[in-house]
């Protein structure tokens, strides 16, 4: 299980590790278990799904309906937009990345308590795994360090600079290459773009406060989905995977970080990727 599957993984390589212990705006938290670099947390995030589509098994079982087999879809795009964010972003030391992996990763991993159902609080191993590391994501939300949103705010200067990775489209491609729903996602996505990119100009970034700079880390993880995008991208192919399986990843990433930002997304937008986003996610 990983956030790209198997084969994918074997196409095009896993994510690189980034090592070191340095804090870089991590907080260290004395007694416990030192500063958890945002790779670490994905790893937990990663064994929490593996854990529960281990025990309620993929679509086939009949044990997982509707609404337990979108939290494992939202899960694992969760863990795919980090495994981005951290590849494209400067890994652990980014500080989109230390803003937003702790919190997505909990919130993707908490939906995951719809799948063990009357389950979670028994003391099964797939449970008492499962809490174990969501506690770990829990501490990670709440011990964030203040020091990443000055970190953000000297990014988006840098923005107002047009030296940003945001002062550039999310993608080279034209809205009409895309293949739907992405002109929509992408659209709304982009004209958020240029609002926070016209914004920081007007007002120095360290006068804004947590709203701006979580949507400046949103849109970076917008922009992290959307690099190297082709529609007719080389690589292996696996119909196992559905036709759709690598837009798919795309339109659901870019459906649950435009969701977060509060932009309009139609219901074909949110449903569309669904299937092949589960059979990758179960893979």
């Amino acid at each position: 299980m990983g956030t790209d599957d198997r084969r994918a993984r074997a196409a095009g390589g896993g994510p690189a590790r980034t090592g070191g212990a340095r804090s870089h705006g991590l907080r260290v938290v004395p007694g416990g278990l030192g500063p958890l670099e945002p790779r670490r947390l994905v790893e937990h995030a990663e064994a929490a799904l593996e854990v529960v589509v281990g025990a309620v098994g993929g679509p086939d079982t009949g044990r997982l309906g509707r609404i337990p087999a979108d939290a494992v879809g939202a899960c694992y795009l969760d863990l795919w937009i980090c495994d981005r964010l951290l590849r494209h972003d400067g890994g652990d030391r980014s500080a989109a990345a230390q803003c937003l992996v702790p919190l997505l990763l909990l919130e993707g991993v908490g939906g995951l308590a719809a799948a063990l159902g009357a389950g979670l609080h028994r003391p099964e191993p797939a449970s008492v795994e499962y809490r174990r590391r969501r506690r770990v994501l829990v501490r990670a939300a709440r011990e964030r360090s203040p020091q990443v949103w000055g970190r953000l705010a000297r990014r988006m200067d840098r923005l107002a600079a047009g030296e940003d990775r945001l002062a550039h489209p999310l993608t080279a491609v034209r809205h009409r290459a895309l293949p739907p729903p992405l002109p929509e996602l992408v659209g709304g996505l982009e004209e958020e773009r240029r609002r926070l990119a016209t914004a920081v100009t007007r007002e120095p970034a360290a006068d804004v406060r947590y709203g701006p700079a979580e949507r400046y880390a949103l849109l970076t993880a917008a922009a992290a989905c959307a690099d190297g995008w082709r529609p007719h991208g080389a690589g292996v192919h696996d119909s196992t995977l559905g036709v759709g399986a690598r837009r798919a990843r795309l339109c659901g990433a870019l459906c649950r970080l435009s969701v977060r930002l509060d932009l309009p997304v139609s219901e074909s937008a949110r449903t569309a990727w669904r299937a092949d986003v589960l059979r990758c996610a179960v893979a």
